[in-house]
């Protein structure tokens, strides 16, 4: 900004004339030459003893004469004061965002403002501000402003993954090297790439006179830093359902040292302390590094923090803390109930377990009302007697017309299965197998209860022996007997009865005695017990998982008339009790079945990749039969994690392999290119290997994999692909290793050495910069003029045509015209 001299404006009377001296004596000598030859030609003139006319014609000739020589007024006024520029360079780099009680940005922030308002808005005037990651570019939308100038004016957040200061000091070489600058002001940690490079750069503003002014921010007390990257989290998930939480983090300084990472769960309507769902230790590797946190979620949607727990010499933990959220998926979980008939109550089938005649709320307790209490859950009943083939019952709103799976497809349309008191044998070889694959391969969730249900017999050469938690074979038979069971694992999701703890544990202490049948069944090493008999510690209640799916088995009676008995003593409130224990039972089994009715079904080989690797996708398709099968066309589009992505490419380099018909020709695939899945070298399944470009320097990122399956013609679509069979979609997260993240603690040293070789200043306090401000020399610029010709009024040209006239009229009255 320039100044201008309170000093009034000095007005004089100057000469322009339209001609140089000798052009003005060459149109003299003209005139003469002229003159003398009219005399000639003519004759001599008969005014020769007019006085008067020769006396006006000299009078006009004067005054063109004067017009001629450019009599010029002249105001002019002292030139502008002005001061040299003083640029301000801020480090905008991801380093500046550490710091305790505030962070580098904001100190420098501080810092320069601090400096202005000390030397005053006169003094504080032409500056530029600007700031430099990968680039150099202006700190806000007006570069030319002071800090001072408008303190509303939006400063973005120092985002950028390099430090590249020799990149900024050449691009403000021609302002430095045209000496219009005073100095140039650095506010930086240090932590810049090239550093040798930015200190012959620095000799180079010396050599000028353009000193460098330092201001170092950060403290070098810190031992290193945590930071969480990035987060991968569902975003819709089951109720009730366990799930896994991806943490990407980057640590430096404290390699070999343990911390931990928590899950926690805030209610930001109550505002009540958060409570922690999950946590698990780690130990820091250095660098970038995954952990993977298993979390568990109610019924309702949860707002979740992730937390590192900070260890002693952090720099800051203000990045050890990231906040999502979590919705609940309401798809409804179908199960498919059998019941074993029940011979000894002939007005009760199924004794308890329908109670069609009582009033009484735990009488007319059964488990398909207890389960769809809950409006997320179906359930079909069937009963089986001696192993005959499952048919539907009339109760409630029970299906009458439903008959038990008779394909692969309707069975595997199910999350769940329960056999109370039947065993497999009421199936066929086709369904035995059918349901072996659905709990292995769909995520399939099997309950089996009842003593009953544990005969040896009945499980003779099925393929679904296998997946128990319990070895059949030696099991004996042994009356029905009541006896007092506990629960051995209380925080297993099954025995999650109440939200308080310590209500919690006191329904389970008031569990009544259970029917039990049999025994001589051996639990297996990886199963779960989650209830045993009190007196002897024999396993009552048996878990664990079997491929994709999860199978639970209880010796003990939960159906029925057992189910009534534990509606009618289980606690207060008992029926809700009994209830909520089933439907605990049904979430945990079917809690894997999430993609049990997908047909489309993928994979990534790691869990985040870095620049440079090869992300290898794998698609499984299922036909309509739930058959695996290799008839659809599968297509894969790569889509940015972010709206706010303006970029038009990927970070994926196009396979050399695959035909490209969309007519880019960047070596990257864009954002929504289309590329086709070739079926697996041995005939099973979907792949497709893509490669990541080497990013050097860019920001963590991720994406998204889009997957489509069709079928049919594909000009039967508008799409050119067929008709939509099923999709899917893959996260992909890369964590790259850029420079900002390697080395987190300030290099004051460097900054001092380039204030040292510039003749510049280490700025330790405002009131330095604020003295620099003032000391910059005032520059007086050129004064200016206003110019007004002299002669440029009407009065003077109405003079030479009064002249002019008055000669003619002398002449007309004296004969002489």
């Amino acid at each position: 900004m320039m100044q201008v001299s309170p000093l009034l404006a000095d007005t004089y009377l100057s000469w322009l004339p339209a001609f140089s001296s000798y052009g003005l004596l060459a149109l003299l000598l003209a005139c003469v030459v002229l003159s003398l030859g009219l005399r000639l030609w003519w004759g001599p003139a008969h005014v020769t003893h007019q006085v008067g006319i020769f006396v006006l014609r000299g009078a006009a000739l004067a005054i063109m004469f004067l017009i001629l020589l450019g009599p010029t007024v002249v105001e002019e006024q002292p030139g502008e004061v002005s001061r040299p520029k003083m640029l301000y360079l801020l480090d905008g780099s991801q380093s500046m965002q550490l710091g305790s009680e505030e962070t580098r940005w904001q100190e420098s922030l501080r810092f320069l403002e601090a400096a202005e308002t000390a030397a005053g808005n006169a003094q504080s005037t032409n500056v530029q501000a600007f700031r430099f990651g990968h680039r150099l570019q202006p700190l806000t939308d007006q570069a030319t402003i002071s800090l001072a100038d408008d303190p509303t004016a939006t400063i973005a957040l120092p985002e950028a993954t390099d430090s590249r200061l020799g990149d900024a000091l050449r691009q403000l070489l021609p302002q430095i090297q045209t000496r219009s600058a005073a100095g140039i002001v650095l506010c930086s940690d240090g932590r810049v790439r090239g550093s040798e490079a930015v200190e012959r750069l620095a000799e180079i503003c010396g050599e000028v006179q353009v000193p460098i002014h330092v201001v170092p921010v950060g403290h070098a007390s810190g031992a290193g830093d945590i930071a969480i990257v990035s987060l991968v989290v569902p975003k819709r998930v089951s109720k009730y359902s366990e799930n896994q939480l991806q943490v990407f983090l980057r640590s430096y300084g404290f390699t070999g040292q343990r911390t931990m990472i928590r899950v926690l769960s805030r209610d930001k309507t109550s505002g009540t302390p958060a409570t922690t769902l999950a946590s698990v230790p780690i130990t820091l590797s250095g660098g970038a590094q995954a952990a993977s946190v298993t979390f568990r979620v109610s019924d309702r949607p949860e707002d979740l923090e992730v937390v590192i727990e900070p260890v002693e010499g952090e720099l800051t933990e203000r990045n050890n803390r990231v906040e999502t959220r979590v919705e609940i998926d309401r798809t409804k979980i179908r199960v498919l109930y059998v019941e074993g008939e029940q011979a000894t109550n002939l007005n009760n089938v199924f004794g308890g377990f329908f109670a069609l005649e009582s009033s009484d709320a735990a009488a007319s307790l059964n488990v398909r009302a207890a389960l769809q209490e809950d409006d997320d859950i179906e359930c079909v009943v069937f009963e089986s007697s001696n192993g005959s083939i499952p048919r539907t019952v009339a109760i409630g709103n029970n299906p009458r017309d439903a008959l038990f799976p008779r394909t692969r497809a309707e069975l595997f349309a199910y999350d769940c299965i329960i056999f109370s008191n039947v065993g497999p044998n009421m199936l066929s070889e086709d369904q035995n197998q059918w349901l072996a694959q659905w709990i292995e391969g769909r995520g399939g969730g099997l309950i089996v209860t009842g003593g009953e249900a544990l005969d040896p017999d009945l499980w003779l050469n099925s393929p679904l022996t296998p997946l128990l938690p319990v070895r059949v074979e030696n099991a004996r038979p042994i009356g029905l007997r009541a006896a007092s069971v506990a629960a051995s694992e209380k925080n297993h999701p099954i025995w999650r009865l109440r939200l308080e703890k310590s209500l919690n544990d006191q329904i389970l202490s008031l569990l009544p005695p259970l029917q039990i049948k049999g025994g001589g069944w051996q639990v297996k090493s990886t199963a779960e017990v989650l209830a045993e008999e009190t007196e002897s510690g024999t396993a009552v209640i048996m878990a664990h998982r079997a491929g994709r799916g999860r199978v639970v088995v209880s010796s003990a009676n939960l159906g029925g008339t057992a189910l009534t008995d534990l509606g009618d003593s289980w606690g207060p409130q008992p029926e809700r009790v009994a209830a909520k224990f089933w439907r605990n039972l049904v979430y945990w089994a079917a809690e894997g079945s999430s993609t049990g009715r997908r047909r489309l079904v993928a994979n990534a080989d790691k869990q985040f990749y870095r620049p440079g690797e090869t992300i290898s996708i794998l698609a499984t398709a299922y036909d309509e039969a739930a058959r695996l099968s290799n008839k659809y066309r599968l297509w894969a589009m790569l889509e940015p994690n972010s709206l706010e992505d303006v970029s038009l490419y990927s970070p994926v380099l196009w396979p050399d392999n695959v035909v490209r018909e969309s007519g880019e020709v960047g070596s990257h695939i864009a954002w929504g290119e289309e590329l086709p899945l070739a079926v697996g070298k041995e005939g099973e399944g979907y792949g497709l290997d893509l490669l990541l470009s080497e990013m050097n320097g860019t920001v963590d990122s991720g994406m998204r994999i889009e997957l489509t399956a069709y079928e049919g013609d594909e000009a039967e679509s508008a799409y050119g692909h067929g008709t939509q069979v099923d999709s899917s979609s893959l996260a992909i997260q890369i964590l790259s290793d850029p420079f900002e993240q390697q080395n987190p603690l300030p290099n004051h040293d460097l900054l001092k050495r380039l204030a040292a070789v510039s003749g510049g200043q280490v700025l330790t306090q405002p009131s330095q910069l604020a003295e620099l401000l003032e000391d910059r020399p005032q520059i007086e610029g050129l004064p200016r003029r206003d110019i007004t010709p002299a002669w440029s009024h009407w009065w003077l040209w109405l003079s030479i045509v009064g002249l002019l006239s008055t000669e003619w009229f002398w002449r007309r009255i004296t004969g002489l015209a």
